[in-house]
């Protein structure tokens, strides 16, 4: 390994930001396939007042890291901040600390935008994740359960 930079991503990073979401989906077991695309990752975030923001590790030009958030806003909080979609290190560099320089990455983002927070979620049963998050400063937030509204059920409500 040489050093690695962790940087925004550019056009060309995509495809590979792409397909380490897709691994990360096989890596967790989840039941659904992420449906974004490298294209769809560039119509979002390289627009001219983007809500993605794309962060990777990247080794002599190499992507060997990735970090997909979005911005968002809380009510609770009284600000915008950023909310990490998907993290993803190849698994030759897990034990880096690469993880936690994209997450490190991220509140640098948000707090340029004005951001006061970072938010995540973790999948159920992963506490490798919860540990490391939590050794970031991360907390759970008690009670929350998350809820989604897409498909068909997104394209009846409000149709009519």
């Amino acid at each position: 390994m040489s050093r690695i930079v962790i940087r925004r991503a550019r056009r060309e990073d995509c495809d590979a930001i792409a397909d380490m979401v897709r691994r990360l989906a096989a890596d967790t077991r989840q039941s659904t396939i992420p449906k974004a695309t490298g294209d769809d990752l560039r119509a979002e975030a390289f627009q001219p007042d983007p809500i993605v923001s794309l962060l990777v590790a990247d080794d002599a030009g190499r992507v060997v890291g990735a970090l997909v958030g979005a911005t968002t806003y809380s009510t609770w909080r009284a600000g915008r901040g950023l909310y990490v979609v998907d993290l993803f290190v190849e698994p030759g560099y897990r034990g880096a600390r690469l993880g936690e320089r994209l997450i490190i990455a991220a509140a640098r983002v948000s707090r340029e935008a004005g951001g006061v927070f970072v938010k995540l979620e973790v999948v159920a049963g992963n506490d490798h994740a919860k540990r490391f998050y939590r050794r970031l400063g991360f907390a759970p937030v008690a009670g929350d359960e998350t809820f989604v509204l897409e498909g068909p059920a997104f394209s009846r409500i409000g149709a009519d």
